[in-house]
């Protein structure tokens, strides 16, 4: 039986492409001859497609996760490890089936000839891509999508919440001079940035209390080496005027940042204090430990399969939003 990279290493073009293109996805962009090479070598190999059922079709059901990291990249983020393992948890206690999807170099996904009950979309994602999924199946969970745009169940933080939360902490504890480091989302099918909800609500709570500096603010990708990387910059930039605490927003980028204050002589929390997010399990074991908050990415991930298991069986008519709760778990280095 022929497959979707079958088609593809004939057709020369890449399986996603395939796949887009007999799923008739008017949002791709590829010429009429490609698109006409494609249908001309599948019925040549008498490939026959799935059929896609929106309702559980067994006992045992199937449902994708769409993850809008790649491999490499959600190994080295623990915040999208930890909802993915909830998923993966949540499955096993229900007996369901998971296939994971991550994306390819051409930022675009291979659903091949699944046959799915249901999806859960975890990350950002744009428009034109949701609606791509929409075609697919019909029964769909969001999980970290912080835009409102989309009639979906949805799964969030409350990033402005947390960030008001941190920066009342700081206040109350004397600070003035407060710093942020954080980073930038890209958004799936887009070649947009995503303004990190935690960044936007420093700027505007500490500009409305005259305590915002933008020469204290500094963005990169979040990963341990940026957060070493941020606070070299951030230090070095502002010699004559340190901030006293910084709010770091994952402990990733906080871990790389507490070894740039070491190198530079600066002890935590004396000379400046350190307050994260996600609480990861080696936050704990940093010297001093990290002050963080405490986000329940697990229960965002299993949370994400049970609304989507209702919803595949029909009990969900109506699409909502669900916070997830945080807390502030205080450390040494705050």
């Amino acid at each position: 039986m022929a497959t979707i990279r079958d088609i593809a290493k004939l057709a020369e073009v890449s399986p996603s492409t395939v796949s887009r293109v007999l799923n008739h996805d008017e949002t791709i962009n590829v010429s009429i001859e490609t698109r006409k090479r494609i249908f001309e070598v599948a019925e040549n190999l008498s490939y026959q497609k799935s059929p896609r059922n929106s309702k559980i079709s067994s006992d045992t059901p199937t449902i994708g996760l769409i993850h809008w990291y790649n491999e490499l990249q959600e190994i080295n983020d623990p915040y999208f490890l930890s909802i993915r393992m909830g998923i993966e948890m949540e499955c096993k206690l229900n007996n369901v089936n998971l296939i994971k999807f991550y994306h390819d170099e051409e930022m675009t996904y291979d659903l091949g000839d699944q046959k799915l009950d249901g999806l859960i979309l975890l990350g950002q994602f744009d428009k034109e891509q949701i609606e791509y999924f929409k075609k697919q199946c019909e029964n769909i969970v969001l999980i970290h999508t912080t835009t409102s745009d989309f009639d979906f169940i949805n799964i969030q933080v409350d990033f402005i919440l947390l960030t008001r939360n941190v920066l009342d902490y700081l206040i109350n504890k004397g600070h003035q001079h407060i710093a942020y480091i954080g980073g930038r989302e890209h958004i799936v099918g887009s070649s947009k940035l995503s303004l990190d909800p935690r960044e936007e609500e420093f700027i505007s709570y500490l500009s409305k209390l005259n305590l915002y500096n933008e020469h204290y603010v500094k963005v990169g990708n979040y990963d341990f080496k940026d957060g070493y990387e941020l606070m070299h910059s951030l230090i070095k930039e502002n010699k004559d005027h340190i901030p006293s605490a910084v709010f770091i927003a994952s402990d990733t980028l906080a871990i790389g940042a507490m070894r740039a204050l070491n190198e530079l002589g600066l002890v935590i929390p004396d000379d400046i204090a350190i307050i994260s997010c996600n609480d990861i399990p080696t936050s704990q074991y940093t010297s001093p430990p990290l002050s963080t908050v405490k986000i329940h990415t697990e229960d965002m991930g299993q949370y994400g399969v049970k609304f989507l298991l209702e919803q595949i069986k029909g009990n969900f008519k109506e699409n909502f939003k669900v916070i997830v709760p945080h807390e502030l778990i205080i450390r040494e280095s705050c």
